[in-house]
């Protein structure tokens, strides 16, 4: 009975360690990820209300242009009021980005949307679209790539499986040790 006790005891503590390890990961995770767009809304949000304001779009973007399969600068780009690009200061094969038309709808109706966009292999992108408040309307994203993000994730999910493997090693030996102790005192 000392021994079942004992097994349940070890597995309970084996279901909770896994339950925060858990936790860490995820909480974590989500702090890297929601991070990685903390540039980009500050940037859609000025340029929403510079063009809002009436600004000219001219003088709004930079002039530097970012070919986003290989670097992690920031980008803005601007769109009319059906999701076509007019200007860009980020490439993508050499052709202004173009996300799919379910981005804009969102965007119409929430007046934001944060999101990972991925236009193809090997390019991730945290985005954040903002809709326009003017005449004619339009939307403005700000974006960069994922690519740091996604580094530090995997080191999270080694470190993550490192404290779990411990942490069972540990509680396999003390199950052990215990299930040794308790026969050695049987006899």
């Amino acid at each position: 009975m000392k021994q079942v006790s004992s097994l349940l005891a070890h597995l309970a503590a084996a279901i909770i360690i896994t339950g925060i390890i858990l936790l860490v990961y995820a909480s974590v995770q989500q702090v890297h990820r929601s991070s990685a767009n903390d540039p980009q809304l500050q940037i859609a949000r000025d340029l929403s209300a510079a063009i809002s304001s009436g600004k000219s779009i001219n003088n709004l973007l930079q002039h530097d242009t970012i070919d986003l399969s290989q670097s992690l600068g920031v980008f803005t780009e601007i769109f009319d009021k059906n999701g076509t690009p007019l200007q860009s200061s980020g490439f993508l094969n050499d052709a202004l980005p173009k996300p799919p038309a379910g981005i804009f709808e969102y965007a119409n109706a929430n007046v934001e949307d944060a999101l990972t966009w991925q236009p193809q292999n090997g390019v991730r992108l945290a985005m954040v679209f903002e809709k326009i408040n003017a005449p004619g309307n339009g939307f403005v994203a700000a974006g960069r790539s994922l690519k740091e993000t996604e580094v530090r994730e995997s080191n999270l999910i080694k470190m993550v499986a490192i404290a779990w493997f411990a942490c069972m090693a540990v509680l396999l030996i003390h199950s052990l040790v215990q299930n040794y102790l308790s026969r050695k005192a049987i006899k």
